[in-house]
């Protein structure tokens, strides 16, 4: 992801490369056709929002929704490692608007408390549910822009004053993005991939490179991860877990697919033990 900055230091302009993480993903999870179409615009949606993280941080986004049924998962960290899920497998629709809850969650370093928000979706498509995102989970004036020829997107985003020296208002923000809409669309549509011609092209409409970071999909799962989470259960809930002719389960991560075999001496004892 490459972050811009306009000449008077007002919009900052954050612009994903995604076609990696998006052929990583489709590699990794099930999901096909309208339903996969649908998984990919949300990562290519939230993901810019990664640009807003600082050092150390780290943003979950949760989508349950209701109807359409589906359940829809992105963690992603300010250095740039990202997983998803997409729940269930064989989701295959591209819903024009959704009913159900979404969960922004942002982690601090040092074991500070979440900050954890909650909105409640009635009927409405992807890009009001971005806004609202942006508008009462950040509170921040910024808003994302997808691309339909390549798995890229773009936000522009209004920098806060220092002083009162231009007016800060989602007045302000629409305004600049209206005379930006479509010389970014026909970049966004060159599917662009190399750094220097990246730079290039954005300079051409004012803005100026800052700092890129690499936007991978990594999996933070382990066996000894999934042992200790299994192990925090009850004890009948963790022999409930077994057939009661096996010795063994096998559990798969909902990111990476990951398979681990799982016995019952290995969930035995305290739940203390690797982190």
């Amino acid at each position: 992801m490459y972050t811009f900055i306009d000449e008077e230091r007002r919009f900052a302009l954050y612009f994903l490369e995604g076609q990696k993480l998006i052929h990583d993903l489709a590699l990794t999870h099930n999901v096909r056709g309208d339903g996969f179409a649908w998984f990919r615009d949300v990562v290519l949606s939230f993901q810019p929002l990664i640009g807003l993280l600082k050092h150390g941080e780290q943003i979950g986004l949760y989508i349950d929704s209701e109807q359409p049924f589906f359940r829809l998962k992105i963690e992603t960290a300010h250095g740039g490692a990202t997983r998803c899920a997409m729940l269930p497998d064989e989701f295959s629709e591209f819903p024009e608007a959704m009913y159900g809850l979404v969960r922004c969650q942002k982690l601090f370093p040092g074991n500070k408390a979440p900050y954890l928000s909650v909105l409640k979706v009635e009927g409405q498509p992807l890009g009001a549910i971005v806004n609202r995102v942006l508008d009462e989970s950040y509170q921040v004036h910024s808003r994302v822009q997808l691309s339909r020829q390549s798995d890229q997107s773009a936000m522009l985003h209004q920098l806060p004053p220092l002083k009162d020296e231009y007016e800060y208002s989602e007045v302000a923000l629409a305004s600049r993005r209206a005379g930006l809409k479509d010389r970014l669309q026909d970049l966004l549509g060159k599917g662009l991939t190399g750094p220097e011609q990246i730079t290039a092209d954005y300079k051409e409409i004012g803005f100026r490179h800052l700092a890129d970071r690499p936007i991978r999909f990594a999996c933070s799962c382990s066996r000894e991860r999934v042992i200790k989470s299994l192990k925090s259960l009850g004890e009948q809930d963790r022999r409930d877990l077994f057939e009661p002719h096996l010795d063994t389960l096998e559990t798969v991560c909902e990111y990476c697919k990951a398979r681990y075999e799982i016995s019952r001496a290995d969930l035995a004892g305290s739940p203390s033990g690797p982190n």
